[in-house]
């Protein structure tokens, strides 16, 4: 029987992660990219700067021996702000000014959130864990420690094409607007989101209520 834990996000997990995020979101991230896989990661190492002490984000790992088989990232506050420069001239020296600026205008477009409240940025299971309940065990460990946190409800966006959406459903999302995205079509290759809410509030606070 696989054996999954979960556990919080550590600043020496950040390569894994990213090769997690690279291969599970490829079709996005290779969309009118001449990019390689390696690179990338390599870009992402540059520019993505989420750390482990920082307080805006929830960030949790599931592992199975040892190995980082899935990930989520929910943003619960105000980022940290960064001191760290991208050094987009060395970037564009290396894979052109064009795939450069065309993947930043994809970043925004993949976090960006119709959500001032939680709002899960993104989940990845590793392709060979999928259907092995992996996702369901984040999002259960999560609103777990959102309800600690006093938050009642979490938001997502995931593309209508992506079965992801049935686990959400099973998990008690619900349908708050299907969204038709002309720049995000361009930029990531999909144009039909569903902007998706549930409530987390537990039964025993709710009869409080």
């Amino acid at each position: 029987m696989t054996q999954i834990s979960i556990e919080k996000y550590k600043d020496i997990y950040f390569k894994d992660v990213v090769s997690l995020l690279v291969s599970s979101f490829e079709s996005k991230f290779f969309h009118r990219q001449n990019l390689t896989s390696n690179n990338i990661e390599d870009i992402l190492d540059h520019i993505w700067n989420i750390k482990q002490e920082d307080l805006g984000y929830l960030h949790f790992v599931a592992k199975n021996d040892k190995k980082i088989v899935g990930v989520i990232l929910i943003r619960v506050g105000n980022s940290l702000k960064s001191d760290n420069k991208i050094p987009l001239f060395s970037l564009c020296c290396r894979y052109g000014f064009f795939n450069i600026l065309f993947f930043l205008f994809k970043l925004y477009f993949l976090t960006i959130s119709m959500s001032k409240d939680c709002y899960i940025e993104h989940i990845a299971v590793d392709k060979s864990m999928r259907g092995k309940g992996v996702g369901k065990l984040l999002i259960s460990y999560a609103e777990e420690a959102l309800r600690n946190m006093k938050f009642r409800s979490l938001f997502l966006v995931v593309a209508e094409s992506n079965p992801a959406k049935h686990l959400y459903y099973r998990e008690g999302f619900k349908d708050v607007e299907h969204i038709n995205s002309p720049f995000k079509g361009y930029f990531i290759g999909i144009s039909k989101w569903i902007f998706m809410k549930k409530d987390i509030i537990s039964n025993k606070y709710r009869k409080i209520l």
